[in-house]
């Protein structure tokens, strides 16, 4: 997450859904639900909407932009950022593999689990409120203040509905989820400095404006695109 200069020894915990999933399925469904389980996380092609990689990949960095313009009209000193081709690639590939980590855990089996009893949004915002508390120590950790964390898990909360919606339109694809989750922490990783000059309250503003799109277009039943053949 953003301001990862240092990142405290709890950081490690982004294994922990996957394991905590893996030894769920394993114990339901044997190896064979763990192998299909690993598959589905890069099962991924046109069929199953390859148009919204896009949408994944640029929705953070256009929120970030936003929110820097935002902070420069309010006259916030904020630098330009400084982003350089092999901080990007480090970045990339390690927030990559950790949100394959997460993502495997909360989007590939607790999230399912959830959508068997609530609509799409209900459960979206129960799994977004654990995500949120899941990241309480590390903020705590990295000396974040009470009103940081609580605008912060506001914004977590907007972004697994985000989540949510992009991996309902993509037939269930935890990839897609993945290379969201990639971009949220690269994104704030590299805005200005080391993502120091983050400000959560103005980005939960972006993300709940955003989100009430999201649900007034697509609905709160299924956060899904109406297709007339099914």
């Amino acid at each position: 997450m953003p301001g990862l200069s240092i990142l405290p020894v709890s950081a490690l915990m982004a294994f922990v859904p996957m394991i905590a999933a893996l030894i769920m399925v394993y114990r339901q469904h044997g190896l064979h639900g763990i192998n299909v389980l690993s598959k589905h996380v890069f099962q991924f092609n046109r069929h199953n909407g390859a148009a919204w990689i896009p949408v994944a990949l640029l929705f953070i960095p256009i929120v970030c932009t936003l929110e820097f313009l935002i902070l420069r009209v309010i006259g916030i000193p904020i630098p330009l950022p400084q982003i350089t081709p092999s901080e990007t690639t480090f970045f990339s590939i390690a927030f990559f593999v950790g949100a394959i980590g997460e993502e495997i855990g909360w989007q590939g089996y607790a999230y399912p689990a959830l959508r068997k009893n609530y609509n799409a949004l209900t459960a979206a915002l129960i799994l977004g409120v654990i995500w949120a508390l899941w990241h309480v120590i590390p903020f705590l950790q990295l000396g974040r203040s009470f009103h940081w964390i609580i605008w912060h898990s506001l914004s977590a909360i907007a972004l697994r509905i985000i989540i949510v919606w992009l991996y309902e339109n993509t037939r269930h694809s935890v990839y897609i989820a993945v290379l969201f989750h990639t971009m949220i922490n690269v994104s704030w990783a590299l805005f200005p400095i080391s993502g120091s000059y983050y400000d959560p309250f103005v980005t939960f503003l972006i993300l709940a404006f955003a989100v009430g799109l999201i649900v007034f277009i697509y609905g709160a039943r299924t956060l899904k695109q109406t297709v007339p053949s099914e």
